[in-house]
């Protein structure tokens, strides 16, 4: 994924981009997993049972034969021999072995100095996963890291208020669940964003299920470079809707994916997609709150999320105007995470101010509540 430069004009007219590109780098070294087929997110994975094995038949031996035994001989006693005298030999000293440095001793096996605590169940909350990843299976379906829902990559862009899938230009782009088409074209006349042509050609459906309040959800998905439905057409999950493009306020070719509760054509009745899509089987999701030593909620702050095989990063939402979910009450995500142990660092300026060991766990969101030290 590579980055993509600023124009100097957009920047000069103060306006940020509604999505940017991350570097090209795969989130794991890896083979990215291809899209899985939507399972329940408490479904468990079945193993392939085994073929039971045939029968093993049991040889029928041939009668044995009967031997009549023969005489046994009488034997002539040997004479005594008497044994030779055989020399003491005086033992050789053993030279004291030289001591080892431990750290360099290839037999040396240190004790562990830690042991990862058991997981801890009642980390879990009611998941509410509807929605499969809307780009076509074999393509890249992670979420880019360096501008996810509710951040300003460093300050430098306007609050997002959706997540980002980058692929190249004409990549088909899929409804993430049954929907009817609420709108298709460009947005040109019609404002979904803070501005007319913002996500330029895009898609908007409306699914059959609802919130925890009971509001409609809807999906939004935009930047294409072409729109293959029509407004009130019926969708089934899985069907192409487009295809990957850069139109409107983009910089580079990428999918622009939103979940809206309530009011579609409000671009500010978004929430996280992270806790709508299924998580890949082995991976789960991170969520939380930051708060301060009195429990009041604290923006843009930086956690490290580091496990013995890999680390990433999260961030709490840049300011209030970015809507935690009903259910949640969150002010951070971090999805695609493989089940595993992992600390979960804050420091400031040097200064520790939150550390804490973690499970997360597989298809399924895991939740912490980081309070940082004074």
């Amino acid at each position: 994924m590579m980055p993509y430069p600023i124009r100097p004009l957009i920047l000069a007219l103060g306006l940020a981009a509604g999505c940017q590109p991350t570097p090209a780098a795969t989130p794991f070294a890896a083979t990215l997993p291809a899209a899985p087929t939507v399972v329940s997110a408490a479904q468990a994975i079945t193993a392939v049972p085994t073929a039971n094995p045939l029968p093993t038949r049991t040889a029928t031996l041939p009668p044995t034969l009967t031997f009549t035994p023969s005489p046994t001989p009488t034997l002539t006693p040997s004479p005594t021999i008497t044994p030779t005298p055989t020399a003491t030999l005086s033992p050789t000293p053993i030279a004291s072995p030289t001591p080892t440095d431990p750290a360099n001793d290839p037999n040396n096996t240190p004790a562990p100095t830690w042991t990862p605590p058991p997981p801890d169940s009642s980390a879990q909350i009611a998941d509410h996963y509807r929605l499969r990843r809307p780009i076509a299976q074999g393509a890249t379906n992670w979420v880019a890291r360096t501008y996810p829902y509710g951040n300003t990559s460093g300050g430098r862009l306007q609050v997002h208020l959706g997540v980002d899938m980058e692929n190249p230009r004409g990549t088909p782009v899929i409804a993430a669940a049954d929907g009817a088409v609420l709108y298709a074209g460009d947005d040109a006349a019609t404002l979904f964003g803070p501005k007319n042509t913002y996500y330029g050609n895009l898609v908007v459906l409306q699914h059959g299920f609802t919130d925890a309040s009971g509001q409609p959800v809807f999906t939004l998905y935009g930047h294409m470079q072409r729109v293959d439905v029509q407004t009130g057409q019926m969708v089934k999950q899985g069907d192409q809707i487009g295809i990957v493009g850069d139109s409107g306020v983009a910089f580079g070719p990428h999918l622009h994916f939103e979940v809206r509760v309530g009011d579609a054509f409000n671009y500010r009745a978004t929430r996280n997609p992270e806790l709508w899509i299924y998580p890949y089987p082995t991976y789960g999701t991170l969520a939380g709150r930051v708060t301060d030593a009195n429990g009041a909620l604290l923006y843009d702050v930086t956690l490290q999320v580091k496990s013995s095989d890999i680390s990433r990063y999260a961030f709490s939402y840049a300011d209030d105007t970015v809507n935690p979910d009903p259910v949640f009450g969150e002010n951070f995500v971090l999805g695609d995470l493989p089940a595993n142990y992992y600390t979960v660092t804050v420091s400031d300026n040097g200064r520790l101010r939150f550390q804490q060991l973690i499970y997360v766990y597989p298809n399924r969101t895991t939740w912490l509540d980081v309070q940082l030290r004074p």
